[in-house]
């Protein structure tokens, strides 16, 4: 690397002109090991279908959720919105319950009571160094049914099934109702948290 040369004293506090093409091109630095991330981590969300409200709060109330958990800086969770035959066939399929549901996901299979934090360390990126966290399905129509019921607005019922998902991909169960009250307590703070954040 060359120093810059001492300007004479008549020329300092002034611009100088360079003469033409005499100003190399500067060098990109390298990202390389010695050049980290900063700290954080960068969540995309992909979405799929037809979303039956704005993505905005949704992809905030994921980023939200999944915001504690230490993830790697290169995430991306896929969100689809399908209907109620295209839900009740998935349901199926992989929970073996022949109905339709409001919310299913799909993630990396992670070793027995590993959740939240503690996941975070079992999960693999893909070669390209992205860690691709899984998918969240939900039924639109189902969503929409549910905030009827609960008298809620289908943005807030929806953003709520998708911190859900989301929650279940780093390792949270519902199975138990202990584990159903800690989704419900962390899905409502992720959806809290994207209402103050807009």
């Amino acid at each position: 690397m060359r120093a810059h040369l001492a300007r004479r004293a008549a020329d300092q506090g002034r611009v100088l002109r360079a003469p033409p093409r005499c100003v190399p091109r500067a060098h990109p630095v390298p990202r390389g090991p010695h050049h980290p991330h900063p700290p954080g981590c960068v969540l995309r969300v992909t979405v799929d279908g037809r979303a039956p409200c704005a993505l905005p709060p949704l992809r905030a109330a994921i980023r939200a959720a999944l915001r504690p958990i230490g993830l790697p800086r290169e995430t991306e969770v896929s969100l689809a919105f399908v209907d109620d035959a295209t839900q009740r066939g998935l349901n199926r399929r992989h929970r073996r319950i022949d109905r339709t549901t409001d919310v299913l996901s799909f993630g990396q299979r992670l070793p027995r009571r590993a959740r939240g934090p503690g996941a975070a360390r079992h999960l693999v990126a893909d070669p390209d160094g992205v860690l691709r966290l899984g998918d969240i399905v939900v039924s639109s129509a189902q969503a929409a049914r549910q905030a009827r019921r609960g008298g809620r607005r289908l943005a807030d019922e929806v953003a709520l099934l998708v911190a859900h998902g989301a929650l279940h991909l780093v390792g949270y169960e519902d199975e138990t109702a202990g584990g159903y009250r800690e989704m419900v307590r962390l899905g409502k703070l992720a959806v809290r948290q994207k209402m103050v954040k807009r």
